[in-house]
């Protein structure tokens, strides 16, 4: 759902979009990027990847395509411990192995072969990553690898390319959920008593992506004030 916000505001702004999508959700990723294609034609395609394979290889098709943005945000939610191994290896490379692969595809082997083409790249983490809620171990650990890959990409490829990172709070539950009494207690920890939409993450990443021009290695908690107000 973050995914197809930001896909919506990036295209908003006039660029062309690949929408990334699992198997699994190839009927969605097909509509948004028909829907979008009609607004203005020629203007979003699909690229459907399993990023839980244990090596991910890039379409030709989609490097001659020279992306200037990359967004991380694919992402799987899901409950694990210490002794899960079988969680422990789809979280990293869900969250981190996959990103890594794209981002080695996209830039050159070493700043001094050239410049890239690629300009921007913006990660979605978690507030969690600095104050982890309990049970989901691998994910968390996962996703504080890719916020740390973002901070060390801002330095090595300075000034050519912009890494930032995305920290989401609370958004919107699922449609199907049920517990409506921790939806409520959740919302008691927030200092502006509410859930932020998705439409928020989205323009926080497109303020980083595109209009932050001095701002590299950064992460941006975009959580109503919740990540200062945890204890």
């Amino acid at each position: 759902r973050g995914g197809e916000a930001i896909a919506r505001a990036l295209h908003s702004r006039g660029l062309n979009v690949v929408v990334h999508h699992s198997p699994r959700s190839q009927a969605a990723g097909d509509a948004l990027a028909a829907e979008l294609s009609a607004l203005r034609a020629g203007s979003a395609c699909t690229w459907s990847a399993d990023f839980g394979q244990a090596v991910l290889t890039l379409p030709d098709w989609l490097l001659t395509l020279a992306p200037q943005v990359l967004v991380c945000n694919a992402s799987a939610f899901a409950r694990s411990g210490i002794a899960d191994q079988d969680r422990k290896h789809a979280d990293m490379r869900i969250h981190l192995d996959a990103h890594a692969a794209i981002l080695a595809a996209l830039l050159p082997a070493s700043p001094a072969t050239g410049v890239p083409i690629l300009k921007s790249v913006v990660a979605v983490t978690d507030i969690h990553v600095a104050r982890p809620s309990g049970g989901y171990l691998w994910y968390t650990v996962a996703k504080a690898g890719l916020q740390a890959l973002m901070a060390a990409l801002a330095v090595d490829w300075a000034p050519a390319v912009r890494f930032n990172t995305v920290q989401p709070g609370t958004l919107p539950f699922p449609a199907d959920w049920t517990d409506v009494q921790r939806v409520e207690r959740i919302t008691d920890t927030i200092p502006m008593r509410r859930l932020g939409s998705f439409e928020e993450l989205a323009r926080a990443v497109v303020w980083l992506a595109l209009d932050a021009d001095y701002v590299t290695g950064q992460v941006l908690a975009v959580d109503g004030g919740r990540s200062r107000h945890l204890v």
